[in-house]
């Protein structure tokens, strides 16, 4: 194989010589900013990376970097402010200027008047709180929901994407970003693409690991969702919670 026609290196090609399913602006229009990872988000806020004589790293290659020096921790990194960005190597201050504004539009809008927040008090609410985010769904997705003491919406994160087990829904991960975002409690939700209802054995040791684990970390989980194209179950209104 010649040079030109080899494949170039991780790490040093451009964002223009990714395949478009593959860059992150149009990752982002055309599957929406809830399929896009840490990574990527930062990347389009990063907007172009760096180049030096003896090598160049695209935005992706910058944001893996600088999230991997806050533990790969957004949390923590959205706690730092321009000034100590801007000493990271490659970042500068333009776009910690840029990181920080979007951190703070992230926290502004997190503590906005709990009355904004959507309260979820019962299955249906749940159910119509969250239904969007698994229209035209084909694969299994777990998320959890973060509510206050009030019982109202604090962050949704998606956990695992695929196929759902046991063994691919992590306690541990659950309970860290819940507490991470100071959550009194959670709601668990996944989704059946198939559009049956029932739950298998994985839905209910899963339901019962999470509420073993909630009553140990004092974090209840209020309830498990599983929804559909039509519906959905409630696995408290169905005894397992």
């Amino acid at each position: 194989m010649s040079e030109k026609s080899k494949p170039p290196k991780a790490g040093t090609r451009t964002l223009r010589e990714w395949p478009e399913s593959e860059k992150p602006r149009e990752k982002l229009l055309s599957h929406g900013s809830t399929k896009l990872t840490d990574v990527e988000l930062l990347a389009i806020l990063l907007r172009t990376g760096t180049k030096t004589k003896s090598s160049s790293r695209t935005a992706i290659d910058l944001a893996r970097e600088l999230l991997m020096s806050f533990d790969n921790s957004m949390s923590l990194l959205s706690m730092r402010d321009a000034l100590e960005l801007s000493n990271v190597a490659g970042i500068g201050s333009v776009k910690a200027i840029t990181l920080s504004a979007a951190f703070e539009i992230g926290r502004r809008m997190q503590s906005a008047p709990a009355s904004d927040a959507a309260l979820l008090n019962n299955p249906e609410a749940v159910h119509k709180f969250i239904m969007r985010d698994f229209a035209g769904e084909k694969r299994e997705v777990f998320k959890v929901i973060a509510l206050s003491t009030s019982g109202r919406v604090k962050r949704v994160k998606t956990m695992t994407e695929g196929t759902l087990s046991a063994s691919l829904v992590d306690a541990r991960a659950v309970f860290k970003f819940a507490i991470l975002e100071d959550a009194a409690s959670i709601v668990v939700v996944h989704n059946h693409p198939s559009g049956k209802l029932d739950p298998s054995k994985e839905d209910i040791q899963i339901t019962k690991d999470l509420v073993y684990s909630g009553e140990f970390l004092d974090i209840p989980v209020h309830d498990h969702l599983i929804v559909g194209p039509t519906g959905y179950l409630s696995m408290k209104n169905a005894g397992y919670v």
